[in-house]
């Protein structure tokens, strides 16, 4: 087992510090910076993943699978292979959300040169139940009703992601190994209210995920749901922005057995809402997941969640256990392509390798060849 030196243990120690002064100034003053606002397609809130879910969202700069397409798309370049995941969500009295998305890395190399980019689709589809409408008939007096979709809600997302940065990096004589990925997600929404009133809108998410691998700690940042507003009628209405920020350590117990911290807040600048997540992820024996969160907020309460993984396929399970109002659950179904062989190359040089001139190398000559000797003419007389 690999000892820490003294300056490992140091930055680590300077590390958590920093969180914890972070978290000590920054969510009290995000809690009181203003009056909430209003937002439309309130459902872009909600967690979709059942092992975010059981995190309590504590998910930002975790994102190492297919999920990350809706916390952080950065997360994206870290798939190494192709996965496939649907999801069935379950909340607040008939709302019912459904999602399905595919991820793969690309067949070439990034535009940084740090290795394969990565690309992934997702479409989200939620419905909030029927609304029933009845009336008195003016003619006969009977009582009808009639039954519509309350809402329903359409949103298509594809993303893109890739290594910007890999290498050793001397920090005051600490070498730190960082990875870092960024990523974009274009998104098309559109809502639909009692089957009659539509509206759609364009928007956008970044983020970014950066890694330090000797002290197996992650930050990630990201911003979801930029730039767009939905038009029922007449009014434009904001869609919820989101920004999200947070740390990760990843840390081996014993054997095949791992332990993962997290720490998150999401930040809804309309609004003037801050919400602080915490979460916790066991891995055993590379075939089951334990998960607890706790997350503050309108909703706030603990968290779980289990997991089974074999040969490839993922079950999750997720349930958040929140206040009087309402408890919700969600499960997936994922599929890793354990048997693809990735491409090559994996990283492109960006400057050429210096080679020294040769100098050119010398002719032989050719050996030259001896005339035969020749023969003198020997003086004599003719005599007649």
């Amino acid at each position: 087992m690999k000892r820490r030196t003294g300056m490992e243990r140091s930055i680590k120690t300077e590390f958590i510090l920093f969180i914890v002064l972070v978290l000590h100034f920054y969510f009290p003053v995000c809690s009181f910076a203003g009056a909430a606002g209003t937002t439309s397609a309130q459902f872009l809130k909600n967690e979709i993943s059942p092992r975010a879910a059981g995190m309590a969202g504590s998910f930002v700069s975790v994102a190492d699978d297919i999920y990350s397409v809706y916390y952080n798309p950065a997360g994206i370049g870290q798939l190494y292979m192709p996965e496939i995941s649907a999801l069935y969500y379950d909340g607040f009295s008939d709302i019912k959300t459904n999602f399905i998305a595919f991820g793969m890395p690309l067949p070439f190399i990034g535009l940084a040169g740090y290795g394969n980019s990565a690309v992934a689709f997702s479409y989200l589809r939620q419905s909030d139940g029927n609304f029933t409408y009845r009336y008195i008939d003016p003619v006969t007096g009977n009582i009808s009703e009639t039954k519509t979709n309350a809402e329903t809600n359409s949103l298509l997302t594809v993303s893109y992601a890739e290594k910007i940065f890999s290498g050793v990096v001397d920090l005051e004589g600490y070498n730190a190994d960082i990875m870092q990925f960024l990523g974009f997600s274009a998104k098309y929404l559109k809502s639909t209210l009692l089957d009659k009133y539509s509206a759609s809108a364009f928007t956008f998410d970044a983020g970014y995920l950066v890694t330090e691998m000797n002290l197996a700690v992650s930050f990630g940042a990201s911003l979801s749901n930029g730039g767009g507003r939905l038009k029922y009628y007449s009014a434009r209405e904001p869609l919820p922005l989101i920004a999200r920020a947070g740390f990760s350590h990843f840390r081996h117990i014993i054997g095949d057995q791992t332990i993962m911290f997290s720490v998150a807040s999401d930040f809804y600048p309309n609004e003037k809402i801050n919400i602080l997540k915490l979460g916790l992820e066991y891995h055993f024996e590379g075939i089951f997941n334990l998960r607890l969160g706790y997350k503050t907020g309108d909703n706030s309460g603990f968290t779980g969640g289990l997991g089974f993984e074999h040969r490839g396929f993922l079950l999750d399970f997720g349930f958040a256990l929140g206040n009087e109002v309402y408890n919700e659950s969600q499960i997936a179904l994922s599929y890793k392509f354990y048997g693809f062989k990735g491409y090559k190359p994996a990283r492109k040089k960006p400057f050429k390798e210096y080679k020294e001139p040769q100098k050119p190398a010398k002719k032989k000559k050719a050996p030259v060849r001896k005339k035969p000797p020749t023969r003198e003419k020997d003086d004599f007389l003719w005599i007649y």
